[in-house]
């Protein structure tokens, strides 16, 4: 059996757990936050993620790429990654300080309104440097091709959070719920336990490794993830650009339930994530002649799981919305039933961008996720006005549709297959998938 099959099998499996325990976890904080308090939280985290996107350097998108194809240099890869975690995470402080302490109205972009200042500066302080750490750990599992490690790594950071939200919850049926500021405080202090059992399997990997010859890794780091930036800052205002545009136009309460929409369809995007967080180490080891089956299958893989996961969305979240985050979220249902269309582009984004960024070639990337913002933009001016968060879902399906087809077209005329080589889901790749072998060589 080809190494690349046994790592894709171990991670698709390791997803099972991954989005049930992810799933739950949603429902539990949701339930706890109600439509008013998840407003807080998707603009708190829309405003973390957009600064981990610009600020963090996407150093977590190269380290895979530099320790799969320099094998022999881990040490100093880790090295110049190390340093430029640190530079992320002062840069970052001193970013968010000026925009919230010296800019007049800075804080309004950052800051969820009507919320206190100071506990919010310093919770997104302490969560940027979290994800940052947490982040380089599972890039780096995945680039020393440690994937049993990274699966487990994967499983704890949702089983946690779905216990510790779950308790919560439960306690909460006989005495009054905690407030805001608390459960944010809950959420920090399960983020800071994640972190440190990713440094307890990280130092069990025994892969960890630095040395002084880091500065000739600078550049080429810095180039491969100034594209990758480029490129995410793009894919981030495509995604999440809405945000900010329903939170002005329709207000917090429906900013909530938007959240939840989005909440769905990413919970759904996990089961995707497996298949492209194998193929980039081994698409960026591999030669050039090896590709072109690689990607290929993994697209009709993806594609497959989300044609299945959006029909699922669209003919029973009118059902398991209510039921399970409560009437109080019953708006959120046709939002969630438009977005779930837009799974089906994301399936073929996230291949080919991780294609590209493998083979590092992220300028078209770049093109494809900032002709999305100009979509986005557009549109959630024209439609959230009239139509509020299904205005902002469709602006998003749109989006992600002309982002997915341009990355398709321009790896078609490198790899120069035909759409019904992505596109159709063939025997050979169920066999592939479930069965077991003793071939060793590249798929």
């Amino acid at each position: 059996m080809s190494q690349m099959k046994k790592d894709v099998q171990m991670t698709l499996l390791s997803r099972v757990p991954v989005m049930l325990l992810s799933f739950l976890s949603v429902v539990f904080l949701t339930r706890l936050l109600g439509p008013e308090g998840n407003g807080v939280y998707t603009f708190t985290f829309a405003a973390l993620n957009l600064f981990f996107t610009v600020i963090g350097f996407q150093l977590d998108g190269s380290l895979p790429v530099f320790l799969a194809r320099d094998k022999d240099q881990s040490a100093s890869i880790f090295s110049a990654i190390g340093l430029l975690g640190l530079a992320s995470i002062f840069v970052f402080s001193i970013v968010l300080a000026i925009m919230v302490f010296l800019i007049p109205g800075g804080e309004k972009w950052v800051i969820p309104p009507g919320q206190p200042i100071g506990f919010f500066f310093v919770f997104l302080l302490i969560s940027f440097g979290l994800r940052r750490i947490s982040t380089l750990i599972l890039a780096a599992l995945r680039g020393k091709f440690h994937f049993k490690a990274f699966n487990l790594y994967m499983i704890l950071g949702k089983l946690l959070p779905s216990i510790t939200y779950g308790g919560l919850l439960l306690a909460t049926l006989s005495t009054t719920p905690p407030d805001l500021l608390t459960c944010f405080k809950i959420i920090l202090l399960v983020e800071i336990a994640l972190t440190l059992s990713g440094l307890i399997i990280l130092w069990r990997s025994r892969i960890l490794a630095f040395s002084g010859g880091y500065q000739s890794y600078f550049k080429p780091i810095a180039d491969l993830s100034y594209k990758s930036l480029i490129s995410a800052a793009g894919h981030f205002f495509n995604k999440r650009l809405d945000v900010w545009f329903v939170q002005f136009f329709s207000g917090t309460a429906m900013l909530g339930q938007y959240g939840l929409a989005t909440q769905v369809t990413n919970f759904i995007s996990e089961a995707m994530t497996p298949f492209n967080q194998v193929l980039v180490p081994y698409i960026a080891e591999s030669k050039a002649d090896k590709h072109n089956e690689m990607v290929e299958r993994v697209a009709r893989l993806n594609l497959s799981i989300a044609l299945v996961a959006a029909l699922g969305i669209i003919g029973t979240s009118w059902l398991f919305i209510p039921l399970i985050f409560g009437k109080a979220f019953t708006p959120a249902i046709p939002a969630t039933q438009v977005l779930a269309v837009g799974i089906l582009f994301i399936s073929q984004r996230l291949v080919f961008s991780g294609y590209f960024k493998a083979i590092n070639q992220m300028q078209y990337p770049v093109k494809a996720s900032w002709a999305g913002v100009v979509i986005t933009v557009v549109l959630d001016l024209f439609l959230i006005p009239k139509y509020g968060i299904l205005g902002a879902a469709w602006a998003t399906c749109a989006a992600y549709g002309v982002t997915s087809l341009y990355l398709i077209r321009m790896a078609q005329k490198i790899l120069g297959f035909s759409l019904s080589h992505i596109f159709i889901l063939r025997k050979e790749d169920i066999r592939w998938l479930m069965t077991r072998g003793k071939k060793k060589t590249m798929p």
